[in-house]
């Protein structure tokens, strides 16, 4: 039996919490909830934050994930059970009684010895409360300050931002059937005790604004790999129709380049491992599902590890060219197309091409965030993301003593990796208690 106790402090709007033996998840990405609701159903108390006001992480916005091509909410089930997916929105992540889910909040401080640190949650207003929200679009008639992030989104709720705050947020909170909106709402902060912590803060894609030559920022139509996701999604503002950001046409050719930000001393050194893939897999949708959009993707090297194979060999079956080399020049046109120079280093010469979209793929960066843990509880640092304790044993998710970190904390990995990763640490905060 878990105690829980619940004091005031001194401080205005803080509270202590003390949870017997309980895991401090930090991250509500795949990693973060695979380890979630495996240590929860496992019997262990598990407090789950995430800064965002809904679950899911990066994999929100992914639309279709590989190897699989399933929808991104959908992860490999229990092992025991081959073939049996759930869904993230499915995942008992609200009703699981051992998980205590904290949307919205970040952790601003850790203090303590390993097996009984403190962390200091800041956690923000919370303007419409997701267990009274019905989803009844009522608010979002009203004002563009109200918004349903994904109609998959859990909590099943929407959210409310401050900074596009219109005339009709008054008139919606009065009218919310349910008073789910408090425009009053504050910020307050929770003192929070646990003897594990496991950091699962994922990863974020780099904005390349500073590598001119694209002109990323500048021009509407080139946009990243991320961004051209949210477009691809039947979800999406679009319904999931390629149209150019500029003047909504149907977009025809795109050019793809990789390695940006990747690879590169002024930037990141390392390769981004899933950037070439996640390309791939889009430019196989845009292919066979998008009426044969025709892409060109321009590259150092092709870097399909493992089973990802198959994502090229699709490619360049279906017609998608391949140039090796990089882009010199981008000039956007008046009728919204983009005029690309291309220097062709197996040809050796420069191909001029007209494009309605260029998309980037950028290299996956850590998260903001990821320093002040690292140093805070005195971790390794591996190209900013979270090193292992000992980059020599094979207990690569042990990051520090009661410290572990999964998915792409870690640095890139793919979502079957996520997953084995989380798994793994439940496995070894399981064998810490036997």
């Amino acid at each position: 039996m878990f105690q829980l106790t619940r004091f005031m402090s001194i401080f205005l709007n803080e509270v202590t919490i003390t949870l017997s033996d309980s895991v401090l998840i930090i991250g509500a990405g795949v990693a973060g909830m695979t380890a979630a609701v495996e240590l929860a159903d496992s019997g262990i108390k598990v407090i789950l934050v995430d800064r965002q006001p809904t679950i899911g992480g990066n994999a929100l916005e992914l639309y279709k994930a590989f190897p699989t091509d399933d929808c991104f909410y959908c992860f490999e089930g229990n092992s025991w059970r081959p073939g049996i997916r759930k869904c993230f929105y499915r995942s008992a992540m609200i009703d699981q009684p051992n998980i205590d889910l904290m949307i919205n909040t970040e952790v601003s401080e850790i203090s303590g010895l390993p097996g009984k640190f403190k962390a200091k949650l800041s956690i923000g207003p919370m303007y419409v409360d997701p267990k009274k929200c019905i989803m009844c679009g009522l608010c979002l008639e009203y004002s563009g300050a109200f918004k349903l992030i994904s109609p998959q989104c859990q909590p099943q709720s929407v959210t409310y931002e401050p900074a596009k705050a219109e005339e009709g947020d008054k008139k919606a909170e009065e009218e919310c059937p349910t008073k789910a909106i408090d425009l009053s709402a504050q910020q307050t902060e929770e003192i929070v005790e646990v003897s594990d912590i496991v950091v699962a803060t994922g990863f974020h894609e780099m904005q390349p604004v500073d590598v001119d030559e694209y002109g990323y920022g500048q021009y509407p139509n080139v946009i990243t790999q991320l961004e051209l996701a949210r477009i691809l999604d039947p979800n999406g503002s679009s319904g999931g129709a390629l149209l150019r950001p500029s003047d909504g046409i149907q977009v025809k050719n795109v050019m793809m380049v990789q390695c940006v930000g990747s690879r590169d001393e002024n930037y990141y050194a390392y390769c981004s491992k899933i950037c070439c893939v996640f390309a791939l897999k889009h430019a196989n949708i845009m292919t066979a599902e998008r009426n044969g959009i025709q892409t060109t993707v321009v590259y150092m090297d092709m870097r399909t590890y493992d089973r990802h194979e198959r994502y090229y060999r699709e490619a360049r079956e279906s017609g998608i060219r391949f140039v090796r080399g990089r882009i010199r020049l981008v000039e956007p046109q008046e009728d919204g197309t983009i005029d690309i120079t291309v220097y062709d280093s197996l040809l050796d010469k420069y191909l001029k091409y007209s494009m309605d979209l260029l998309v980037l793929s950028s290299a996956l960066e850590p998260p903001v965030g990821s320093s002040e843990i690292i140093k805070s509880l005195g971790l390794k640092s591996a190209s900013g993301y979270i090193g292992p304790a000992d980059v020599v044993s094979e207990n690569e998710v042990i990051a520090g003593d009661h410290v572990y970190v999964c998915g792409t904390a870690s640095g890139p990995v793919e979502v079957p990796e996520s997953v084995t990763q989380a798994r793994a640490v439940v496995s070894k905060i399981l064998q810490e208690r036997k």
